[in-house]
């Protein structure tokens, strides 16, 4: 008499089954989590390498003439400075200003990109852009319209927007130990673009803007010799900055100073690299 083949698994067959599929989950999703950070921050980093390589040639090419590093809420045709900033603000074709949070697009955005200084060294929109910016998505309900293209933003003492600091910088000759002076990091801003300067308050331990942190904990700065590198941030109060508020503004910062249990190595190691002839 013929026996009957079993086809069908058993509970208990199953039930090991999907723990083994589990358990490779609990191994596979983290790591292709970290391969995905990593690979962002291959891009980020090559990303403001070039441009701070096109920064650095600028200056090479223009008698040691540091770019415009600040980004005005103007467009070159209503201003009266005559000068081309590193990138100009959203704009249309005919140069009319259009950086409102509820008006600026991506369209615009690219087009103050490209009528920007350092283009032309730079020449793919792409490179200002990390791949792991997430602006477009928590600041979404501030200003709907946002494409954030620009992910980067220049160190307000480097030509930028402190322009009656005496400390500023004009000239490549006003930098010193320039392969430790950050000009390039990353920013984010809630109002749709990165508008004007990074700054900060160098004489005391005081934040004024936060730093974009997509990395994990670490980001990207690119520094006046035309060097970039990535950047372990280690203070709990500089990555809450980073976080933001829980309604998703920027400002007030949640904490404008490091907290006194912290090692304060960020807003020091900062302090070192803002000011181009300290």
């Amino acid at each position: 008499m013929k026996t009957r083949q079993k086809n069908a698994f058993t509970l208990i067959e199953l039930l090991v089954v999907v723990a083994i599929i589990a358990l490779l989950l609990s191994i596979i999703v983290p790591a292709l989590k970290r391969v995905k950070q990593q690979a962002t921050g291959a891009v980020c980093l090559s990303n403001n390498r070039q441009i701070t390589i096109a920064w650095h040639t600028y200056a090479m090419e223009n008698d040691q003439e540091i770019v415009p590093g600040h980004v005005p809420m103007q467009t070159k045709a209503t201003r009266s400075d005559n000068l081309t900033y590193w990138i100009e603000p959203p704009q249309d074709e005919a140069g009319n200003f259009r950086g409102g949070a509820t008006v600026v697009t991506a369209e615009y955005e690219r087009i103050g990109i490209e009528r920007g200084a350092l283009f032309p060294y730079v020449n793919a929109v792409d490179v200002y852009k990390c791949p792991g910016d997430r602006s477009t998505t928590r600041f979404s309900h501030i200003s709907p319209n946002g494409a954030w293209l620009n992910s980067y933003s220049i160190t307000g003492l480097m030509n930028g927007e402190q322009a009656n600091d005496p400390r500023l910088a004009k000239k490549m000759s006003n930098i010193k130990a320039a392969g430790n002076k950050v000009v390039f990091l990353e920013n984010m801003d809630s109002r749709g673009w990165a508008i004007g300067s990074w700054i900060m308050n160098y004489s005391s331990p005081q934040w004024y803007d936060p730093i974009a942190i997509w990395h994990k904990d670490r980001g990207t700065l690119g520094f006046a010799d035309g060097h970039a590198e990535m950047h372990n941030w280690k203070d709990q109060s500089t990555i809450e900055n980073a976080e933001g508020n829980p309604d998703g503004s920027l400002y007030p910062l949640r904490n404008s100073v490091p907290k006194a249990n912290e090692t304060w190595d960020d807003i020091r190691f900062m302090q070192r690299s803002y000011v181009p002839g300290g």
